[in-house]
């Protein structure tokens, strides 16, 4: 059966995680062990997400060669990687992913980087605060309620 399915030509991807009956897999890219552990728990209690978890960007990095998730929530400060920042990664993450939702959280609050995470159109920009997940939330409703136009005709008309 698997084989019957892998030689149809209309299109669908088969590789790990992607095929469409599947669970929406969530990357999250952070290093603070705590906020890690509010997000997966965050996602256990939602039956059809499934997250990966990434200590450093290099590896969320390279995981995008290999599947492309629903979702990425992306850190801004890494301590396991004074050199680079989350927006450096987002900018490689737009690259590798253009289309790929991304969620920006940080503890940082400041306008200028505000305005230089927005030019590179994320979903949304969470401070790390006592709302965190309420806030997660909210910006996964509002991805989750956007609806799916394709085509010029329904760009066009929305129909």
């Amino acid at each position: 059966m698997v084989d019957f399915l892998k030689n149809l030509s209309f299109g669908i991807t088969f590789k790990k995680r992607n095929i469409y009956w599947m669970k929406k897999l969530v990357f999250i890219i952070d290093d603070d062990p705590v906020y890690l552990n509010f997000m997966k728990g965050h996602f256990k209690q939602m039956a059809e997400f499934e997250t990966q978890v990434f200590l450093s960007g290099k590896d969320a990095i390279k995981a995008l060669d290999e599947t492309k998730p629903y979702l990425i929530i992306l850190d801004h400060l890494f301590l396991n990687d004074p050199d680079n920042t989350g927006l450096e990664y987002l900018k490689q993450i737009r690259k590798k992913a253009s289309r790929v939702p991304v969620i920006y959280i940080t503890a940082v609050n400041e306008q200028i980087l505000r305005k230089q995470v927005a030019k590179k159109k994320v979903l949304d920009y969470i401070l790390k605060d006592d709302a965190f997940l309420i806030h997660l939330r909210t910006a996964m409703d509002t991805l989750t309620d956007q609806p799916k136009k394709k085509g010029l005709l329904k760009k066009l008309f929305g129909k």
